[in-house]
């Protein structure tokens, strides 16, 4: 049995501290070559070179270069109440006189002292405005062509020829004497666009009969005023000349209203079920005219 030397160094595993200085660099220098063992890799995957005590040679992962990519790192984020910077506060401000300015100068005097009514009236509720009432052959005209042209025209067509060649025919109004000739009175002609025209009838000498000749009836349609328009658009259009003077047309809506509230006090409707015939109309002398409707 070997007798043990009492001057051999003990095993440890401690790594032994080298002399030579009393720097802290000396004093770190057994750890950081033990943390540098060359069993670790580097970030490439190289290991250290194992004649080389010192710390990141040989491409190791020192200390210094694990601590270096730690001190390359920014603080986390978080919130605070930083000041606000001078400059942006100088422009804020700025912009709020701009505005301020700007209001007061283009407020259109939008201020009490001019809006406000000291003494306020209320306020009144207008009712529905009154219908126009045209007096003269033009304004007449004006509003029946308007009217003629969006209902009348797809059967008698814009030249007023109607269409007496086709089945079924439909008479013309260019040269007829229900329009502007010995049977034509603004007491005949209103009831016939009121209430419409039922039966034969003879136009320009050619004879009108059958149920497609029906005249339907526009009372529901249009206003008394409009229907003014159309008869007095038909009478003075084309060949027909039956208004002379311009400022006293022979049928106006007072004219058509009156023929209206007299029918209707026969409990006749406007709806197109009870048209007039043409020997009614024959009933109605040539100088008749309607009483004026009463005044509501």
């Amino acid at each position: 049995m070997s007798t043990p030397n009492p001057n051999a160094a003990p095993k440890t595993d401690a790594p032994v501290v080298p002399t030579g200085g009393d720097s802290v660099s000396d004093l770190h220098r057994a750890h950081m070559i033990q943390m540098n063992d060359p069993v670790m890799l580097t970030a490439d995957g190289v290991d250290d070179s194992p004649e080389s005590d010192e710390p990141g040679e040989g491409g190791s992962d020192s200390v210094q270069g694990l601590h270096e990519v730690v001190m390359r790192e920014q603080a986390e984020p978080r919130d605070g109440f930083e000041p606000i910077p001078f400059w942006v506060a100088v422009v804020c401000g700025g912009l709020l006189m701009w505005g301020g300015f700007y209001i007061g100068t283009n407020s259109a005097d939008f201020r009490r002292d001019v809006f406000d009514d000291p003494d306020p009236q209320p306020t009144l509720v207008q009712g529905p405005a009154a219908d126009p009432d045209p007096q003269t052959v033009d304004d007449l005209k004006a509003i029946g062509k308007q009217k003629y042209d969006a209902i009348c025209a797809a059967c008698h067509l814009p030249d007023g020829k109607g269409k007496p060649s086709e089945q079924p025919p439909i008479p013309p109004l260019d040269r007829s004497e229900w329009v502007a000739g010995d049977k034509a009175t603004p007491a005949r002609l209103s009831r016939i666009l009121l209430y419409g025209l039922k039966g034969p009838i003879e136009v320009d000498g050619k004879q009108f009969s059958g149920t497609g000749t029906a005249m339907p009836a526009h009372g529901s349609l249009l206003k008394d005023y409009e229907i003014a328009g159309v008869l007095t658009h038909i009478r003075n259009s084309w060949s027909n000349k039956a208004d002379a003077d311009n400022a006293k047309p022979a049928i106006t809506g007072a004219i058509v209203k009156a023929a209206r509230a007299k029918e209707k006090d026969g409990k006749r409707a406007t709806n197109g079920t009870e048209q007039v015939t043409v020997e009614e109309l024959l009933n109605l002398a040539r100088d008749y005219a309607d009483p004026p409707a009463a005044k509501k």
